[in-house]
């Protein structure tokens, strides 16, 4: 029948989805309009208007297996969610000085489903999907380390601070039990090396390159010297970069940074903020992209690159901040907010909540929504995580497979594998399958209960995998 128009939502029918409860997805790209005697899963729609539904998911039995089509690019609507609209790079609006990724935002329409990462869980859903016909049930590895259900990604940019206010916040989450990643410019620092190593000991650096006094100079000219400040940290410090948040977030292009990056060694970027920068007032922690997970930057012909996309959905400046750009929260009402945003995580959607606290406004107006953040996130049992500590997780995470499965008279074998030991990685299994629960576990032969929680909805059971491990055998009884 054609392709269907934008923007879209996809709103599951059949079975619950990754998390959501009543909210619809977004959906961007090509997308078709089709009629079916299949099974519909999910429905798609126009946002504002009864008229114009038609199938988004369907399934049907083919002989012994099963068919689920998607009216939609679902790999290359999560990319465009995640990453932004190729066509929309160097699109700087009139009142802003720089290029930003939130500038790459695609056009959704209304923000409705900004209280959830629905980029992500768009992803989940189709996972879930699947795991619903396999004929046994499916080990996954937990993607948050240990049995955590949320986790606090902790940042700040230096920007222009003082040593001692540096301290000052380094202090707070240390005492928190926190590691906290700073991001300097190296061309603007009043940080020495000496300080850097002391800062080290319990928290991590990187880069925080300054292009604005590129501003509207050409790709090329911003690309050459974004990669000759990262190199310059990197000299200055005697550190590594791997991870980074441009100054104001200032971009270049579309993924050009990212080659960069790659480039460099750099395999995490905060630069993508939540929110639609100068485009609306919105304030919802997963506005604009819907992202919280670590994804792979990938170029829409499918070339993936080996660096991290982690979003940022607060930053102190723009939620408490006195500018007009700002949503000048006060601390009680982020405070609540902050519980909705905490709760949601912990209960459906299992992802990071990553920030930016620059140390400046530390001393000035975010210490009290800071320390907020820093206790509601040890009351839920959240690890308050670096961004370096949370890519050193992922490295070895990503390393790790499945290398055998077998599933016989209601007993399970697998063995796991990877070349990085990961000392917070679990696995988690399915606390029923069919009509039975889960009842014997052992690990490497050894006998153990693993813990049993709910994730994304499902009663399931986490087990931890031993420290230094890098190969696992799994037992599990049914």
């Amino acid at each position: 029948m054609g392709a269907k128009p934008g923007p879209l939502r996809l709103r599951p029918t059949a079975y619950p989805a990754a998390g959501a409860a009543g909210e619809l997805f977004p959906v961007v790209g090509r997308a078709e309009q089709y009629q079916t005697t299949a099974g519909v899963l999910a429905h798609l729609s126009h946002p504002g208007q009864y008229h114009g539904e038609s199938p988004g998911i369907v399934e049907a039995a083919v002989g012994q297996g099963r068919v689920v089509a998607w009216a939609f690019d679902l790999p290359l609507c999560v990319l465009l969610l995640r990453q932004g609209d190729p066509a929309r790079a160097e699109q700087v609006p009139a009142e802003d000085g720089c290029a930003r990724p939130s500038h790459l935002a695609c056009e959704i329409g209304p923000n409705d489903a900004a209280w959830m990462p629905y980029a992500d869980l768009l992803a989940r859903f189709l996972v879930d999907l699947v795991r619903r016909w396999v004929p046994a049930p499916v080990p996954l590895f937990s993607h948050l380390p240990g049995n955590a259900p949320g986790i606090l990604l902790y940042s700040g940019d230096e920007d222009g601070a003082e040593v001692a206010w540096n301290e000052e916040e380094f202090a707070a989450v240390t005492a928190n039990g926190g590691r906290m990643s700073l991001y300097l410019i190296p061309t603007n620092t009043k940080s020495t090396r000496t300080d850097g190593e002391c800062y080290g000991q319990h928290h991590d650096l990187g880069p925080h390159p300054n292009l604005r006094p590129l501003d509207r100079c050409p790709v090329a000219e911003r690309v050459a010297e974004f990669e000759r400040q990262v190199r310059l940290f990197e000299q200055m410090f005697a550190v590594k970069a791997r991870s980074l948040r441009n100054h104001c977030t200032a971009w270049a292009g579309y993924l050009e940074l990212v080659e960069v990056m790659e480039k460099c060694g750099v395999l995490l970027d905060g630069n993508y903020f939540s929110g639609m920068y100068l485009r609306d007032r919105v304030g919802a922690p997963y506005a604009a992209f819907g992202g919280a997970m670590p994804m792979r930057f990938c170029q829409p012909d499918g070339r993936l690159y080996e660096v991290f996309q982690q979003h940022t959905h607060a930053s102190d400046d723009v939620l408490f901040g006195a500018a007009d750009y700002s949503y000048k929260l006060a601390p009680q009402t982020f405070a609540t907010e902050l519980e909705r945003i905490f709760a949601d995580i912990a209960t459906r959607f299992h992802t990071p909540y990553a920030v930016c606290i620059h140390p400046s406004n530390w001393v000035q107006y975010s210490r009290a929504p800071g320390e907020e953040l820093l206790r509601q996130a040890r009351e839920r049992a959240f690890p308050i995580w670096s961004f370096d500590q949370w890519l050193g997780f992922w490295e070895a995470r990503d390393t790790w497979q499945l290398i055998e499965c077998a599933w016989e008279g209601n007993e399970l074998r697998c063995v796991a594998e990877g070349a990085i030991a990961c000392p917070e990685l679990s696995l988690v299994l399915p606390a029923s399958f069919g009509e039975k629960a889960l009842s014997r576990i052992a690990v490497d032969g050894r006998e153990l209960t693993g813990e049993q929680v709910r994730r994304h909805g499902e009663p399931v059971v986490v087990v931890r995998l031993p420290v230094g491990a890098c190969r696992v055998s799994l037992w599990a009884k049914y």
